[in-house]
């Protein structure tokens, strides 16, 4: 066990072992990615191999004390600081908690680690309560703060950390994991997380409906208009799908897309591709890009009062020739 068990970004992983071998690791740090690459997974790894008693300081043994208490979540000296149970943020409260106990020394390992997921979800002013911890901080205390995009976060505070750009897994890596299913390997996206907990059946339902409502919007016209304005009603009546259907549109179209630019090779719906080879015969890449492009008002939209059918029967009726 040890840091050898992590799959993908080695490079990250190599820069960290190290750092830690070498006893110059930063007091702040910013983990930045897409969701499920294993963000917080590297950062209780860190956290194990600072204070393992066994393989440290550049690895840890997974077994000790040390590292059992850990991956219980029951260490003194590692916590982990998110959104509280009927919260929305990150409050103040709790980051002034966490300064609060810096002067203390570390109730039983070597360092104490702070924990921030998600970090963009600092209240306001929460995260410039932080810079104190970030500016001053003790030897023997650590910050790793998680997002998916760093730019999110305040410039001063990633100006004090170093960030860790962590990448989408390759389809191979995302095998190495276990997951079998193709279907769920290509629609991971490189998300491991998203491997794990993507329901194959419910999704693969959700994607015919929405196949339907491409086809017949790809010859949206007087005649079939009618057919259009049908299937976009079954999308708009699903509100609990709504989220699940927005990912899954733009994952059709960019299939259609890399159909229609002859790169199959990258498509991620190869159990119905014959089905959407004729249906990007209907669709020029442009219209493809038109619609892409509407699901970005779509989306913006979502907070608002919009009718969510009138905004995908807009989206069928973007002409197909600019």
């Amino acid at each position: 066990m040890g840091f050898d068990t992590f799959i993908g970004n080695s490079r990250i992983i190599g820069r960290l072992r190290a750092k830690l071998r070498e006893d110059r690791f930063p007091h702040g740090l910013i983990f930045s990615g897409p969701e499920g690459v294993g963000k917080y997974t590297c950062a209780l790894m860190t956290a194990k191999a600072m204070n393992c008693a066994v393989a440290g300081p550049a690895d840890f043994c997974d077994s000790c004390g040390s590292c059992n208490k850990i991956n219980a979540g029951l260490h003194p000296d590692v916590m982990t600081i998110g959104v509280e149970e009927d919260a929305s943020v990150i409050n103040i409260a709790q980051i002034r908690q966490v300064l609060s106990t810096l002067d203390f020394q570390p109730l039983e390992g070597r360092c104490k680690i702070f924990i921030i997921d998600p970090a963009n979800m600092m209240q306001a002013h929460a995260a410039p309560a932080l810079l104190k911890g970030l500016e001053e901080p003790p030897e023997n205390s650590f910050f790793i703060l998680i997002t998916v995009n760093a730019h999110e976060l305040l410039l001063t505070v990633r100006s004090r950390c170093q960030v860790y750009h962590f990448s989408p897994l390759t389809i191979d890596e995302i095998r190495g994991h276990g997951i079998q299913d193709e279907f769920l390997v290509r629609w991971s996206q490189g998300s491991i997380g998203k491997a794990r907990s993507l329901d194959a059946e419910r999704l693969k339902a959700r994607r015919e409906v929405l196949l339907g409502f491409l086809e017949a919007a790809a010859g949206a016209s007087d005649e079939d208009f009618r057919e259009m304005l049908g299937a976009s009603s079954d999308i708009a009546r699903a509100k609990q799908d709504f989220g699940t259907d927005m990912t899954v549109l733009a994952v059709l179209i960019r299939d259609l897309l890399f159909l229609s630019e002859g790169i199959p090779e990258q498509v991620i719906n190869i159990d119905v591709e014959a089905r959407f080879r004729k249906l990007a015969a209907r669709l020029t890449s442009e219209r493809l890009i038109q619609m892409a492009e509407f699901l970005r008002v779509i989306e913006s939209s979502v907070k608002g009062n919009i009718n969510r059918q009138i905004l995908f029967d807009v989206m069928g009726l973007i002409p197909s020739e600019t």
